[in-house]
């Protein structure tokens, strides 16, 4: 039925369905709500993400990358505040577009915030187990051996793993012929590297690398594709480029041995063909919903423990890493442009993602028309603060191209000699992330069970709701499966892309369905009104979508992708078992619609 793609739930069936007997607990106060928050936020973007985005996108401009991010979060963030206070109901993004944009809209965003929340949850569990690692790695004997120690072919996803492999044999391939790079402030010829160290140049720009021939030949022998040839020359370019007195062969072989881990992890597999999966991240997954099935008391309480352990490890690396902050490592500030300035923006945007969750908690709130708004808007605030210094200090702290990709904050310490600082720093970084994704793996289920109420899941199962914890633990379930799969068998970078792109869409038909809001439901009390909404509302479009763009076709092609595999779902089950189609239907044999494709008032929708 045509009109039913387009059919609106009224906010009065929302409001209705606020009083029915089959809710969620409302035990959340806006200090739980506002830790909830900063649980979800504080984590994977500054503990794990930083070096990718700092290394591969935008250099010392990760410092505008997260102010351009939390503008973009900023102006969303008021729009979710306002539709919160009006429907404090679970679902989200969901529930908004169901009442501003229609079933099939809403049924798109409610697909889309599966890809955000639980490729989210497994992009954290990925980044937790690198961390988990550098922990196991502080304890060594007399020997300087690890204590403990887990088979390398269970810590690694088979793709990263099988690229390492093939990167590591083209560095040991490759033989350098010769290099040159431009001192970055003066115009002078090239120079050949390595630099003399009398001359006291310690940076260099447009570092040109040549490979011998028949070195060449051997590595397109190795991949015929030429990108490991690729990847292999950004890195040693990049470290040539910050240490122009180091011999270019020397520092090939730095890059061989990075890729080491990767090498060995694909060749010690026990079965007959190369099989490597992060078994790490299966168990932390394991372990949170485990927890979360408990019940959501337990779980705030547990993840307000965390928070106060990671804010202070957080602070802690902004005062401790000050003082070592080298101002001419932020130079060149923009190495990539403004281009890479928004591309590093868009991977590092998912871990914002916390006031979004929030607002999935909406139901669960003691006093929701007050303390969601005062939630968002604080944990928001806090976190874009702390996100901003800490990418400060440590792309000040030494060059870019230096910032480690696995663990990079803890890292960044261990250049440094501050092995002590480094130990402070991964345990915070452990229980941060931790708290990412208990927050995380608490939202997802609490979308499928608005989609569930709604009849577009089999309510039996995503509606079902623990007749003793009161949570939905077999959506629960079902989440930690799939997130513990995903983490376990795909790289971090690629489960950060779709996550951030994922995000960008469900902001932007939030703040499209709240600006929408204004002129169609204008009477409608708003316990919290956004200031300036038709400014805001266009900003927070605009800077989102942006963002989106910045990302690259393959991230776009990975979205219509998962969304295509939703729109099948919907026109296969969900159209025909929707209560809002069920009521649609019955009212036209009973001798027609309404214009509006609306249910008549005071309507349950079931």
């Amino acid at each position: 039925m045509k009109r039913q793609l387009f059919a609106k739930k009224s906010l009065q069936v929302l409001l209705d369905e606020m009083a029915g007997e089959n809710r969620l607990k409302r035990v959340l106060g806006p200090i739980s709500l506002t830790s909830l928050g900063v649980g979800a936020i504080i984590g994977t973007g500054i503990f794990v993400l930083t070096g990718l985005a700092a290394r591969n996108y935008a250099g010392p401009g990760l410092i505008l990358s997260f102010v351009v991010a939390g503008l973009a979060c900023a102006f969303a963030a008021l729009c979710y505040s306002e539709f919160a206070s009006m429907a404090p109901v679970a679902g989200s993004a969901y529930t908004y577009a169901y009442t501003t944009l229609g079933e099939l809209m809403a049924w798109i965003i409610g697909w889309d915030l599966v890809l955000e929340y639980a490729m989210g949850s497994s992009t954290v569990a990925n980044g937790w187990s690198h961390y988990l690692l550098k922990f196991l790695g502080l304890f060594k004997d007399n020997a300087g051996k690890a204590l403990i120690t887990i088979p390398i072919w269970l810590t690694m996803d088979p793709f990263t793993a099988h690229e390492q492999h093939v990167d590591y044999r083209v560095a040991n391939t490759l033989v350098v012929e010769s290099a040159t790079g431009v001192v970055t402030d003066r115009l002078e010829e090239p120079l050949s590297l390595p630099l003399d160290k009398s001359q006291n140049i310690h940076r260099v720009d447009k570092v040109q690398v040549v490979f011998t021939e028949e070195s060449r030949q051997k590595a397109a022998e190795l991949d015929p594709s030429k990108h490991s040839l690729a990847r292999v020359e950004g890195a040693l370019t990049n470290g040539l480029m910050f240490d122009p007195l180091s011999s270019p062969g020397d520092k090939l072989q730095k890059v061989a041995s990075g890729l080491h881990d990767g090498y060995t992890a694909y060749e010690s597999t026990p079965f007959p063909f190369h099989f490597t999966i992060n078994a790490i991240a299966i168990f932390i997954v394991t372990i949170i919903t485990a927890i979360l099935v408990i019940g959501i008391r337990e779980s705030a309480g547990f993840n307000a423990a965390m928070v106060l352990i990671k804010v202070a490890a957080v602070i802690f690396v902004i005062g401790a890493g000050v003082g070592y902050v080298d101002s001419s490592n932020w130079s060149p500030f923009l190495p990539y442009g403004y281009s890479g300035v928004m591309s590093a923006a868009g991977v590092i945007f998912f871990a914002y993602i916390g006031f979004d969750s929030i607002s999935t908690h909406a139901e669960e709130a003691k006093n929701p028309q007050r303390d969601v708004p005062i939630g968002i808007i604080t944990s928001l605030a806090v976190c874009t603060v702390l996100y901003i210094l800490v990418a400060g200090v440590v792309t000040g702290m030494v060059p870019y191209p230096e910032i480690p990709l696995d663990a990079p904050i803890a890292g960044v310490f261990e250049k440094k000699g501050l092995e002590s600082a480094s130990v402070i720093i991964t345990i915070g970084a452990l229980t941060g992330i931790t708290s990412v994704l208990l927050v995380m793996l608490l939202s997802q289920p609490r979308v499928l069970l608005a989609m569930a109420r709604d009849g577009l899941l089999p309510d039996s199962f995503f509606g079902a709701v623990h007749p003793r914890f009161q949570t939905p633990h077999k959506a629960t379930i079902l989440t930690g499966i799939v997130s513990a799969i995903t983490a376990s068998l795909f790289p971090l970078e690629a489960l950060g892309h779709m996550v951030s792109i994922g995000t960008l869409f469900a902001f932007v038909v939030v703040c499209a369905a709240v600006w929408i809001m204004r002129f169609t439901h204008p009477d409608v009390k708003r316990p919290f009104r956004a200031p300036f909404m038709n400014f805001v509302a266009p900003m927070g479009i605009i800077f989102c979508i942006s963002m989106m763009i910045s990302l690259g076709w393959q991230n776009w092609l990975r979205l219509f992708g998962w969304l295509a595999i939703g729109l099948v779902i919907y026109f296969l089950y969900s159209r025909h078992h929707s209560h809002l189609g069920k009521e649609l239907r019955m009212e036209l044999a009973e001798g027609g619609i309404s214009p509006a494709a609306t249910p008549r008032p005071g309507a349950s929708g079931k």
